[in-house]
């Protein structure tokens, strides 16, 4: 009966050592590699494909899209291994930062996004008297950053 107790007692030590070792591993490091988008002259409500490579050891945790801080997809498994890609089509003309992430990994792009309907602003700005920039969403995502 006492071999049962010490037995026990072993057991019970044994889990929480091994509770606290779990506890204490570093989170798997993913790694978003590279960012791109098709196409070029990118206009509002027009497609493109978004595409990241991702790698490091937590390659399969879950991707996550954003363009302007906005979110695209919800979390997507990477597909094929190592791949992640979406379909993006723009509404508003002006600066989109597209940023994807997987675990503690981001990586960010610009994209200006034309309206073809749109005249072309002909005095973008003199200096004293820089005009008002289009900014797009990324400008009501930033607010007023001087």
């Amino acid at each position: 009966m006492n071999s049962m107790r010490r037995f026990g007692a072993g057991l019970t030590g044994f889990a929480a050592a091994s509770a606290i070792v779990v506890l204490a591993a570093p989170q798997a490091h993913a790694a978003v590699e590279t960012l791109t988008v098709s196409g070029s002259n990118h206009a509002i409500n027009t497609t493109y494909q978004l595409k990241a490579t991702v790698g490091g050891a937590g390659f399969g945790l879950l991707v996550y899209w954003t363009d302007n801080g906005q979110d695209l997809t919800g979390p997507k498994v990477p597909w094929p291994v190592g791949e992640s890609s979406i379909d993006w089509t723009p509404k508003t003309k002006g600066r989109h930062i597209i940023t994807c992430a997987q675990g503690g990994s981001t990586k960010s792009l610009i994209v200006d996004v034309i309206d073809p309907s749109d005249p072309v602003d002909p005095d973008p700005g003199t200096p004293g008297n820089p005009g008002t920039p289009n900014t797009g969403s990324a400008g009501k995502a930033l607010g007023n950053v001087s």
